[in-house]
């Protein structure tokens, strides 16, 4: 039996740590943990006083530094670190009653209060309980009548569950703790790991350039460090230990010259060499969005899709609602999420008509729900000025609907179990608060994956810039196809709606989705299963979902059918509302003579923001270079080298901006593209 000690009580940090650094060391061996109620305890536990093999404890965090009562006991005591791991720190407020109104007095460790201070802050009208321990803030709440509140740690909540929840609530989204594992005797080496190394340089004659020759002992043997700091002797003010790590193994002999040329500053102490960790993978939940379960289908029915073709969005929206049973929504929170990723009006085929939207308003509200609409647009766009933009502000207020700005809250990182392109994802932590979402997209044909509908739509529940991600990861091995689409069928895994209305009452075809022509189709369609009513919207459209691999893929893992055999469609005449979208060009470039477009790695913004700058300014670019030389644009972030005098659009571009001309933004407007090509034409006084 392998014996574990860390600090407690149940439901602390430390002792998630112990139970994740069991399971990735110890998967064949009986395991006994023990919790102790201090630092001093768990040495003692395992420096033979309990006989114990191993001790579990934080280190250092992110935000709080180092741990000093660690530091000092490692330095006097005899136990080695053979182990560390990082683990992210997250924490949710939760509380007994349903709104923050209702909350008169929070518990909350003390180190805990100060890295939830912003949120704190923002609540300063609580009576604030300090705790020990975040277990006993969990038991106080547990205890607790409905005017009581705690933060917690997020992982608390697999186990337990509140009236009221809000998700992140730390200052710093990324914050982590390092822990380390303590042993007496060390552990055999793996060639295959890389390792770091802690000491600890005993101060001995006191002696100006001291540091500097520590320093100097690390630095001509490259040897990179990690981190270095003083700790006070407690003999005397002004003397002081030095802890430091770095990369390596004591073992390996360039760090032995090191630790031996470091013996002239001061007794060398190697408190361990250990393998350097990475971080674990602890989310609030596996899915945002409870999957096992659809209220508005029925076990083992086939999927049922309702087309309605007409001239009114919102009567043909009522209409299509009508073959849904909504009563399963009363007194449910309901999320709409429109397409409104791009400041566009109303009618231009790239964002949700708004009386779509204002149609499944008045349609849940009716069936007794409470309704919100959330949106989170692409980077570089106000999400407010979108919706006003599309009209969505106008039909919200009169409805008093709420509108939410799914970027301004901190994400919930969700895992995803079985992902092959991504194993994570940054979900907008609104999301959490809902009970049914639905998915509102528009009708369009999409650059990078063949059409954007109901299952594509919800990548903009992902969080901020973590969208653009998924168009930037490598290609999948063993999978002949884009790695975004791989991605999209990932998230699909976490994140799916479960009602879908498509607004097919002006698409786009072509170039989408903002870079195409509006494409007038005057039809809704809806349905609970989102492939069955993607695949039908691809019909409509005059392709095949066959043919776009997100959905083919999707149906491949067990989401769902796209063969329309498999639904019920209705009304049986609805393929007379078929009107044929033109696909995506194979070579965009071919539109534009003279002009290359080198894309690697890029996004549908910067794409469509380089497409819509050589439909407006193509003609003008001759006037600013010389007759019968190409012109080159490059996108995306994968590219080595670029051509001299490429013009670079994008941050992701600006390695290359020394090459040419450089166009800042994420993505940059068309009218700065133009601007920054004269400029660059002026300065020079003739063309390039």
């Amino acid at each position: 039996m392998i014996k574990v000690a860390t600090l407690g009580p149940q439901q602390t940090f430390s002792e998630l740590a112990a139970k994740a650094w069991i399971a990735q060391n110890n998967q064949n061996n009986e395991v006994e943990i023990k919790l102790y109620p201090s630092i001093r305890k768990v040495f003692l536990a395992v420096g033979n006083e309990e006989d114990y093999d191993y001790g579990v404890l934080p280190i250092e965090n992110m935000v709080d530094g180092y741990v000093q009562p660690v530091l000092d006991l490692l330095l006097h005591g005899n136990l080695k670190i053979v182990d560390e791991l990082l683990l992210p720190i997250e924490f949710a407020f939760v509380s007994n009653g349903s709104s923050l109104k209702e909350v008169k007095r929070v518990y909350a460790q003390f180190v805990t209060q100060g890295q939830c201070s912003e949120f704190l802050e923002n609540n300063d009208d609580w009576a604030m309980v300090t705790t020990q321990s975040n277990g006993e803030s969990l038991e106080k709440v547990l205890e607790g009548d409905l005017e009581c509140g705690a933060i917690v740690p997020v992982h608390c909540l697999k186990n337990y569950s509140f009236p009221f929840v809000i998700d992140n609530v730390n200052d710093y989204s990324h914050n982590q703790t390092r822990f380390i594992v303590v042993s007496r005797k060390e552990r055999e080496v793996l060639s295959q790991s890389t390792y770091q190394t802690s000491i600890v340089v005993v101060e001995g004659t006191d002696r100006p350039g001291m540091l500097s020759d520590i320093l100097q002992a690390f630095s001509k043997r490259r040897i990179n460090l990690g981190a270095i700091m003083s700790r006070p002797t407690k003999e005397t003010l002004g003397k002081y230990h030095f802890f430091v790590d770095f990369e390596g193994n004591a073992q390996h002999e360039h760090i032995k010259e090191a630790l031996s040329e470091m013996e002239k500053c001061g007794n060398v102490k190697v408190l361990g060499s250990y393998p350097k960790a990475k971080a674990l993978a602890v989310q609030l939940r596996s899915q945002p969005i409870d999957l096992t379960q659809n209220p508005f289908m029925k076990e083992g029915e086939a999927p049922k899709v309702k087309v309605v073709a007409g001239k009114d969005p919102y009567q043909d929206t009522l209409e299509a609602l009508k073959a849904v049973d909504l009563s399963a929504a009363q007194g449910k929170k309901v999320l709409l999420k429109p397409n409104i990723g791009r400041l566009a009006k109303q009618g231009s085929g790239i964002i949700t008509d708004a009386r779509v939207v204002a149609a499944a308003i008045d349609a849940f509200r009716q069936a007794g729900a409470d309704v919100s609409i959330g949106e989170s647009p692409i980077a570089g766009v106000n999400t407010l000025e979108a919706y006003k933009e599309a009209g969505i502000t106008e039909i919200a207020e009169e409805r008093n609907c709420p509108l939410i700005d799914m970027d301004k809250r901190k994400p919930v990182v969700v895992s995803i179990p079985e992902g092959k392109a991504i194993n994570t994802l940054k979900v907008c932590a609104d999301l959490f608060d809902f009970d049914i979402i639905v998915s509102i997209p528009v009708m369009k044909m999409h650059m990078h994956t063949g059409v954007t509908l109901g299952l594509k739509n919800m990548k903009g529940c992902l969080w901020r810039r973590s969208k653009v991600d998924l168009h930037m990861l490598p290609p999948v091995e063993g999978i002949d196809e884009k790695s975004l689409n791989v991605a999209i069928v990932d998230m699909a895994m976490v994140l799916r709606p479960h009602l879908t209305i498509v607004d097919g009452t002006v698409g786009m075809e072509g170039l989408g989705p903002s870079a195409g022509e509006a494409k007038e189709c005057g039809v809704i369609v809806v349905g609970a299963d989102v492939l069955a009513v993607d695949a039908v919207s691809c019909e409509l459209m005059g392709c095949s979902a066959v043919d776009i691999p997100h959905l083919r893929m999707s149906a491949d893992r067990g989401l769902g059918s796209i063969n329309i055999e498999d639904c019920e469609v209705s009304p049986a005449d609805w393929r007379k509302s078929i009107v044929h979208f033109s696909p995506v060009p194979e070579n965009i470039a071919i539109d534009f003579p003279g002009v290359n477009i080198l894309d690697d790695q890029s996004c549908s913004a910067c794409q469509s923001t380089l497409l819509l700058f050589l439909k407006r300014f193509g003609k003008e670019l001759g006037d600013y270079y010389k007759e019968g030389d190409d012109i080159n644009f490059a996108i995306g972030k994968g590219h080595v080298n670029v051509p001299d005098g490429t013009v670079c659009i994008g941050v992701c571009t600006r390695e290359h901006c020394e090459k040419g001309v450089y166009v800042k933004g994420c993505p940059p407007v068309a009218s700065s593209i133009m601007k920054k090509i004269i400029e660059e034409a002026e300065s020079s006084s003739l063309k390039f």
